[in-house]
């Protein structure tokens, strides 16, 4: 197999599982200091743009834009089967029917919320980092193109996710600010990584073509 290629699938499948998780998780607000909370899903789903923007500066648009779309495919299937799951009808003796189908069957309006403000934020941080690379605004590097990207297309997932998942049943100010605030504290941690993922990568990619081209010439 390609390193390239190996390379994709590996970084697509993170993300997938990456996304899966957070639907599974995403219902659930946890508290934060100062009356703020978040969702629960905050690291693990802030995780997934780290890869999409490794898999933007090594595979391009189209590429990224498949992963998107999969990766929406992913969380629909997710939340479809565990539906199911939680509604047919247990076998004699299971005794946590009523806890799994609490945690396992989050409302559609849930899983609706997460999609929509996935669709967007995803397709805007790629375009926003694409953009910045090819124009060189901010200059070559990795680090602050992703810092841009991500800091814009984390604030659009969290207003969108927050507005259509809890309007109405919440405040949605503090749920926005105290999810965006989190995410803003790890994209310290995050912004970094897609410097180093990017780097080790390529590394990877060149060391691995390098190897297959003199194996390939030491055997003709």
């Amino acid at each position: 197999m390609p390193p390239r290629l190996r390379l994709l699938i590996g970084l697509a499948s993170l993300h997938t599982a990456l996304l899966i998780t957070s639907t599974v998780a995403g219902a659930k607000l946890v508290a934060l200091p100062f009356g703020l909370s978040a969702s629960a899903t905050v690291l693990s789903y802030a995780l997934t743009f780290v890869i999409l923007d490794t898999i933007a500066d090594l595979y391009g648009a189209d590429v990224s834009a498949f992963v998107i779309n999969m990766g929406l495919a992913g969380m629909m299937l997710a939340a479809v089967y565990l539906a199911a799951a939680a509604v047919v009808p247990p076998a004699p003796g299971f005794a946590g029917q009523e806890a799994f189908s609490i945690v396992l069957s989050s409302s559609w309006r849930i899983w609706l919320a997460g999609w929509c403000a996935y669709t967007v934020s995803q397709r805007l941080d790629v375009w926003i980092y694409l953009a910045l690379k090819r124009t060189g605004i901010v200059g070559q590097a990795v680090v602050t193109r992703a810092g841009v990207s991500l800091t814009i297309g984390q604030f659009v997932d969290t207003a969108l996710f927050v507005t259509v998942a809890f309007v109405g049943k919440t405040p949605l100010l503090p749920v926005i600010l105290g999810q965006y605030a989190v995410k803003l504290a790890l994209a310290c941690v995050a912004v970094p990584l897609v410097g180093v993922t990017v780097a080790v990568a390529r590394r990877l990619v060149a060391g691995d073509e390098a190897t297959t081209r003199a194996g390939a010439a030491a055997c003709s």
